[in-house]
This record gives structure tokens, sequence and C-alpha cells, in this order.
């Protein structure tokens, strides 16, 4: 038995594998409760049946390596064809049969088999179809001893739908590739009974194959001392704060306190720059039974700044990171040991961890069975979710963010929405889903009467204050400008720029190779401390993507909540009169150039913003308060300012994830990226479409046509950048085989990024 191997390095048995991935599944069936609970409450099932059937999953996932094929494989020599994974299925098969977890009209639907099939693969329609003619050739003397040790172990579980398993040989007398089509992968793709019933299905599907993912990884991984969530609280989380911020942390404010006591959902709607994450965490952690913890952010910036924040409270083992690139930023980790980064990456990517924090996207694309979307689902049933930044999505992405929300909510899950800027007619659309009743309300008066920016609004473009925008940086101040497009602060740049302020400017956009443009984030959160005066031109990019801090604003109109968290970039914390000797903030408003106006944003929210700030502004000679914001958000956002296309978006967005799920994924299979494509299943709304370019200047200077060869992403991904499909066609070289990379012929630079004709640019 000890030689009939699950891995060679170290030497594993299959035997001693499956124990103690059934040794882990006890602690995972606890951690998981919840979610069984929920789950057999709202379908209707047998607790008792589905428990035996998930210790039967667990103890069978590994059955089919004892064959000839698989051990020659493991000992690195010649075999033929073979699947650990389908030769497991007679097995589990076999035992669920007459006990079937789910019957749906007299149709049974067998997830225990479907999960074991498909746990080293993902799930789709051809799957193994060129295995039809492959035998297996297993090792008839193994399984007896093999069923008398599981039968033996079931004796720990207790459970109650449980009778020892007599072993038969005609199991391994079966051909795994018919079983698995003709007993259950023809019921799912044919039996209309099972395919019109798709949150049923969905749900027990990934429950089991979430749990015999814990279980295997855990122990796979020598990872038995994970938990399910995290042993913080609010004590912890105070005595990390005083650690990491000893000068400027006294105490909670009220409004933290407050969020720190809510038990149920909660909306926290105060000013950038006061605290709403730390807010966020105190209710996180006040738990009463195991939950874990996720934090959802609009941007990869955004996720990444917040991961450095919060393994500070939590620690790298505890803390994930989910999005595209997190590969890249995890490698650059001096805290993650080499040989553990692919632990890291798998967890990460999975929403494995305690504390995991992720784009929108991530949360989005696993309800479109995207990527590791079974792990991501489970993960997100009964989690603590905590969405920041929530006014930014467009209709379309708000869609379907609110379509998860709907059917996320049943499943113990509670959300934490945050926002400084979220209309009331938008928060009503959220009430539609998780009823106001449900919510705790958080605000502060207090923090509603703060004042930090002295504003103006002026009837000009934004080329016509260069003089005073060079007057306030010679007068020692950090300037930050912020245009609607990449084209318009390219044009900033180049009427702003002289040799004399070459290390005293930077200019800040999307067209940058990932490598350039961490190195200008962290160039700008290090402005602060500089001595003399800087100007950095941007574009949106930062409008929620970093902790920055600058004395003066010049900015292009646009919809009131972006201007709104364009001003919790400058003069963000309060301080500026330690810096500047001022009360308040300067900042600028110009019109909105037309490209803006005709393709960036609904004139109607621009004139509204525009004239409601100017009136504000004539009114209060320029000191606005955070309360006027409020009032000016809900004023511009009347539901008849808000344009037909946008309610027509949210609806598209609504219905998308169940059209996915009809057409592409016969609800449980995993999308592949030409159905992806073809059906346009995106989580965001785009007036164009991008594509990932190398530049030529960069693959001349490296290797890397050996780099995809040997799959080495994480140095690829240093030189890519996201270009506009009718840009990218236009200067393309080639594309690369085996990648959907394209070699384009721009000419790139660090201090301006790409370089584009100015009429290629068009709207962008």
């Amino acid at each position: 038995m000890d030689e009939v191997l699950a891995k060679s390095e170290p030497k594993l048995s299959v035997i001693q594998h499956t124990m103690e991935a059934l040794d882990c599944l006890k602690k995972v069936l606890h951690w998981k409760q919840p979610l069984i609970d929920k789950i057999c409450d709202i379908h209707q099932l047998n607790k008792h049946r589905v428990l035996r059937n998930i210790f039967l999953t667990v103890a069978f996932h590994d059955a089919g390596k004892a064959n000839d094929e698989f051990q020659k494989k493991i000992r690195k020599q010649p075999f033929e064809k073979e699947s650990h994974a389908l030769f497991s299925v007679p097995f589990i098969y076999h035992y669920t049969k007459e006990k079937p977890s789910v019957v749906i009209d007299e149709v049974p639907y067998y997830p225990e088999t479907l999960a074991v099939v498909s746990h080293h693969s993902k799930l789709h329609k051809h799957l193994f179809s060129d295995f039809n003619r492959i035998k297996a050739k297993y090792k008839a003397w193994y399984y007896p001893s093999f069923i008398e040790a599981i039968n033996e172990k079931a004796k720990e579980f207790e459970l109650e739908d449980w009778e020892d398993l007599i072993y038969d040989d005609s199991i391994i007398k079966q051909h795994p590739f018919y079983t698995f089509y003709d007993n259950t992968f023809d019921n799912v793709d044919f039996k209309e009974e099972l395919f019109d019933n798709p949150k049923k299905i969905r749900d027990v599907f990934i429950l089991f194959k979430s749990l015999l993912h814990y279980a295997d990884w855990l122990s796979s991984g020598s990872y038995h001392d994970y938990g399910y969530s995290t042993s913080h609280n609010y004590g912890s989380i105070t005595h990390r704060m005083k650690a990491l911020y000893p000068e400027r942390f006294e105490k909670w404010s009220d409004f933290q306190n407050k969020t720190a006591r809510v038990k149920g959902n909660v909306f926290v709607q105060i000013p950038t720059g006061q605290g709403k994450t730390e807010a966020s965490l105190l209710w996180a952690v006040n738990q009463e039974k195991p939950q874990k913890i996720i934090y959802l952010l609009p941007t990869m910036v955004t996720t990444n700044k917040m991961w450095r924040r919060l393994k500070n409270f939590f620690g790298i083992e505890q803390t994930g990171l989910s999005h595209s690139t997190a590969n890249y930023l995890l490698k650059k980790d001096d805290e993650i040991e080499p040989q553990r980064l692919r632990v890291h990456y798998l967890y990460n990517r999975s929403f494995f961890k305690h504390v995991t924090i992720a784009t929108i996207d991530q949360l989005l694309s696993s309800f479109l069975n995207w990527g590791h979307w079974v792990m991501t689902n489970a993960a997100i049933y009964n989690a603590r979710i905590i969405i920041d930044e929530i006014h930014i999505y467009d209709g379309y992405t708000l869609g379907i963010l609110l379509k998860v929300l709907e059917l996320v909510e049943p499943y113990n899950t509670q959300f934490a929405i945050m926002s400084a800027s979220l209309p009331i007619v938008l928060q009503e659309e959220i009430e539609k889903i998780l009823p106001k009743e449900t919510f705790t309300f958080i605000n502060d008066e207090v923090l509603d009467e703060k004042q930090r920016h002295l504003l103006e609004t002026r009837n000009v473009q934004l080329e016509k204050c260069i003089d005073d925008i060079l007057n306030d940086y010679k007068s020692g101040k950090k300037v930050l400008i912020v245009c609607n497009t990449i084209k318009k602060a390219r044009q900033l740049f180049d009427l702003v720029y002289k040799e004399e302020l070459k290390n005293d400017i930077m200019l800040y956009h999307s067209q940058f190779i990932l490598k350039d443009k961490v190195a200008k984030e962290k160039e700008l959160e290090k402005i602060g401390s500089k001595k003399v005066g800087f100007i950095a031109i941007c574009t949106q990019i930062v409008e929620v993507s970093l902790d920055i801090d600058f004395d003066v604003l010049y900015t292009e109109n646009a919809p009131i909540d972006a201007i709104v968290q364009r001003l919790g970039r400058v003069n963000r914390k309060g301080e500026i009169q330690n810096r500047t000797g001022e009360l308040f903030a300067k900042v600028v408003i110009s019109e909105a150039s037309e490209t803006a106006r005709n393709y960036i944003y609904p004139p109607a929210i621009l004139d509204g913003t525009f004239n409601l700030l100017t009136d504000f502004i004539e009114n209060l000679n320029g000191n606005l308060k955070e309360k006027h914001f409020k009032k000016i958000i809900n004023q511009v956002y009347q539901k008849d300012n808000i344009p037909h296309s946008y309610w027509d978006d949210m609806n598209e967005g609504k219905m998308l994830v169940e059209k996915a799920w009809k057409e592409c994924t016969k609800n449980i299979y995993t999308l592949s990226m030409i159905d992806k494509t073809a059906e346009k299943i995106f989580t965001r709304k785009s007036t164009y479409i991008t594509v990932e370019c190398i530049l030529e200047k960069h693959y001349n200077d490296n290797d890397f046509e050996s780099w995809i060869e040997e799959f080495q992403f994480d140095k690829i991904r240093e030189y890519t950048v996201r270009v506009p499909i009718y840009l990218a066609r236009k200067h393309k070289i080639k594309g690369f085989e085996n990648s959907d990379l394209w070699l384009i012929n721009p000419s790139y630079e660090y201090m301006q990024g790409i370089s584009w004709d100015r009429d290629e640019l068009n709207f962008y």
C-alpha cells in the first residue's frame, strides 16, 4: 500500500494522502458548516446524505492513482496516456449512484463525480473527450484494503447516513470515460430538468468541489495549521494601528467605533481620507462565527496599495491579493520565500486566504464562471465583503454587481458598502437588493462640517491656467493637474515642461508599462517629503488609486462624484497649514473639453456639475464643506439627468450573469476565452477594446521569446501595456505564438510613456 504513490517528491502514498485529506476535511466541515446548512436548507437537500457524499468525494478523489500508468509517471518512467481524475470516476460514482445528493424531477445529479473529475481541470463540455479509447490498468489487489481504510476513517466522522462500503471488483472493470459521460456528464448537458435549475446545480457543485479543494490543498500543501478566518479583533487592530502610526494615531473616531459595533450590513458615507478603511476593518473582524474578509476595490493600483496596508494588520500568510498582475507584485515582495510563491499564487487567486484584497472584477468574473470561479464563489458565501468606492462603476458594471449581491445575500454574507460620493438615486438601486432595514448607515456630522478646499470655477480650458500653475509651483507648492483624457494630459505636459523642471514634473496615465507605473506611483507617494514645488499631470487614474496629498488642484470639469474623488488627493489629511501656512487647498475647475463632452462623460452631468459648483462657490465665496458636496451630488444625479443609456446598461449588466450560465457554461462549466470574447462576457463596458502589448523598444532589449516558452510571465508582465485595438492594429509588428500579446512599434520613454501622433488619439 505504501508503494502506491500519490507524490514522489517528497514521497507520499495514495493512502497516506487520502487519510491526511480526510483529516483536513474535519476542519473544513466545521468552517463551512454555515454554507452546508444554507445550501441544504435553500435547496431542500438531505444534509446527512450531503455530508456522507462529501466524505466520499474526498475519500475517492485520488483513487484512480492506483493504476500502472500513473505509477510509472510519478516515478518518471515511460508511460501511456492516463488521467487519475478520470480514472477515479468509477469509484465515486459507484458509491453514490444509489444515494445521490440531488434528484430533480427524477433525474439524478452527481456533483461528487463532477468535482472529482475536474479537481485538476476546468470543467467544460469536451473534458476528456479524447479518452474514449483509453482503458485504466488498475492495480486490482490494492482496492479491498483501500476500502477498509475508508470505512475505518468514516467512524471518526460519525456520519448518520453511513453504511460500511463493500468492495465490488466490477468497479475496476468499468470504462471511466463512459461511466462519466453516460451517467453524469450527459445529464448536465442534455437533461432540461437539471439545466433549468441553475442556482441549485451551481450551488451544490460549488459546495462539493470547493470542499474537496480545501481538503486536498491543505493536505498537499502541508498547510495543516490553516484557519478559516482571522483571529484578529477590535483590540488587535487597535494595537497594530498604534504600532504602525505611533505619532498619528491616538484613538478611533466616533464613526469608526460606531462602524465596529455593527453586526449586519453597514453603509459608510464619509469624506475621502478620513479613515473609512480602518472603520471597515473594525467591522469585518467583529464576527460571532468564522467568516472570511474580502476587500474589493475598483482598480489594480488601489488593490496593490490596500494589500500592502492590510498585510501589516493580518500578516502575509493570511492576506491574499487577487487581480491579473498580482503575481508580479507578490514576486517583488521580500516577505514571501521564493519556494512558497507558487502556493501564494494559487491561494490568492482562489480567495483561499483569510483576508483577500481584489478588484471588483474578480468577484464579478467568478459569477460568470471565469478562472477559479468555484473557489471564489465558495469564499464569497458566508463572508464579510467590503465594497469600497462603489460610486466609481458605470451602469453596466454596477448592474452586474447588483445581480451578484442578489445571488450572494442569502448565504450568511454581510456587506460594508463605502463611498464618499454615492448619489441617493444609486443608493436606492442597492436597497432594492439589500433592503434599507438591513443596513446601519454611518455618517459623521462633524466631518460633514469640515472644509479642506477653497474652490473656483473658470470658463476657460485648462491650457489657459498655465501661468498660474507655474506660479504655484515656483512658490514651493505641490500642484496636481487632472485631465479627462491622455491626449489632454500630453498637451498640458508639453505646455508646462521646461528643462529646468525635469526633476519636479511628472506625467502619469495608463499608457506606461507596468514597471514604470510602479516606479511613478512610488515617486508620487513620496512627493510630500520634497522641499520644493512639484507638478504632477495625470488622468483620472489618480481618482481612486493613490494615497497622495497635494497642495493645489487644477482639474478639468467632470461629474461631481469624480470631482469629489479628485479633491480627495489635495489636502487629503487636512494638514496643509503645516506645509504652506494656508488654511485650505486652492482648487481650480476649468471647462471640460469637447472630447470629454462627446465621448467620456454625459453632457447633462457635466453641465449640472459645473453650474451647481459655480452657484455654490459664488454663494459661499469658494468655502465649500463636505456637506455641500453631498447636496450637489444628489442635485446633479436626479434621475432625469442620468442618460437612458445608463439604465439600459445597468439592465444589460443584471441580465449578463444568467445569460452566461444559460448560453455559454451550462451553469457549471468554466467559461472559455473563445466564448468570453465571442459573446462579449466582460465585467466592464468600454467604448474601445484594448489588447495587451509589448513595445519594440523593450522587445529588442529582452528575450521575450524565451520568457514565453519558459512561462516566465512575471518578467513579461513588467513590460506590458494595454492599448486600444485600433492603435495596436496600426502599429502591430506581429503577435506572439501561444500568447495574446502583440508586438507594436510606437516610440516610448519613461517621462511621457507611449508617444502617439496627435491625430491618432481620437477620444482616448
